[in-house]
């Protein structure tokens, strides 16, 4: 059986942007710092070929939905669920990647992680990380290829590769973990395209705020300054919206579920560009199988964006599915994506960002 907290810390590591610890980027930053002029000299402009910004391709990566469900599907059924939410929330690609390399010398950012510096000298590093856990971290360099390789005491194993393909204009990133109780190794492919030759490193997190997006806390009802009357107004069509979204759910009402939705999703869970249909299939196959669905929903951050047309909802749901004898229940922080219309407030995206249990 997979010991889910050890696996969770690989998990973690190899979401690519958190790989390499703090004290590996505390040293790469030292070593610049001391570096004789000769090797920063060296070390020159950035190179064309894998340093820009790369947007993920969907079509041309792997579908991680099918990856995991792969792995998992040898394992007991309690810990196939948290095996499947647990990764799929860690190993879900970034839309957007930013990478710079000066000679050995890499600095890279993504939309889901900030910018992080390091040196790929081909030197196996100690990190301690979780207490007692033990992590050896080497970065290095094959022609143009980066390899980041870690191993920890717990015996996980993982690698992250990053291969500039078609002369540079795409990335190919790929992530292998690899446990001793696992059959194979857990494989995942993705392939970015460089829209823009030169880093940015503002892709990470939310964009900077603007006097046209408004963010509304659940403890601001009533609050909101006489300017942002309109932004509350909304902010409080959109929590009704979100209890009937949820009673729906628990009540297992597909129609009036999917009145709240939009014709066509950018995203939902794992997939992107996902018909109303496809959704539809996906909630029938769910209520279908399930005798009990108890969905709770505290109330929610709201951040309104486009001149209050669209709309970013966070909050933490608890959910509990029971179908006979299997029971799936947990906790996670959703994210719903809003856009409003001629006839009210519209899904636009439905994913978890963070799994809490």
């Amino acid at each position: 059986m997979i010991i889910l907290r050890q696996l969770s810390v690989v998990a973690l590591l190899i979401t690519v942007f958190t790989f390499s610890c703090g004290g590996i980027t505390a040293r790469a930053q030292e070593r610049r710092r001391n570096a004789p002029s000769s090797i920063a000299r060296a070390n020159g402009g950035p190179d064309s070929r894998l340093s820009g910004v790369f947007r993920i391709d969907p079509d041309a990566s792997d579908k991680l939905y099918s990856v995991i469900s792969g792995a998992s599907s040898n394992l007991p059924f309690g810990e196939q669920q948290r095996f499947f939410i647990d990764l799929t929330v860690r190993l879900t690609p970034p839309d957007q990647l930013a990478v710079e390399k000066r000679g050995t010398s890499i600095t890279i950012a993504s939309s889901r992680a900030p910018r992080l510096s390091f040196e790929a000298d081909g030197v196996w590093h100690r990190e301690r990380v979780a207490g007692k856990q033990v992590v050896r971290t080497r970065a290095v360099f094959d022609g143009d290829q980066l390899l980041v390789s870690t191993f920890s005491n717990t015996r996980e194993q993982f690698t992250v590769t990053f291969d500039p393909i078609d002369g540079g204009r795409r990335l190919r990133v790929t992530r292998r973990i690899f446990d001793e109780q696992l059959d194979q190794p857990v494989i995942i492919q993705s392939v970015y395209q460089k829209i823009s030759e030169v880093a940015r490193w503002d892709i990470y997190g939310r964009p900077e705020q603007t006097p046209t997006e408004v963010v509304v806390n659940r403890t601001d009802v009533g609050k909101v300054p006489a300017s942002d009357a309109a932004a509350g107004e909304e902010a409080r069509r959109l929590r009704d919206a979100l209890a009937e979204w949820v009673a729906a759910t628990n009540n297992r009402d597909i129609e009036k579920q999917l009145s709240y939705y939009a014709p066509r999703l950018k995203a939902f869970y794992l997939t992107r560009d996902v018909s109303l249909a496809a959704v539809r299939a996906e909630k029938q196959r769910i209520f279908a199988r399930a005798d009990v669905v108890d969905v709770q929903a505290q109330a929610p951050e709201i951040i309104f964006r486009d001149t209050g047309r669209t709309a970013i909802m966070r909050f933490r749901k608890r959910y509990l599915i029971e179908s006979g004898m299997r029971k799936r229940e947990g906790e996670v922080v959703q994210e719903l994506h809003w856009n409003k219309t001629d006839r009210g407030w519209k899904i636009l995206s439905e994913r978890d960002v963070r799994v809490l249990r």
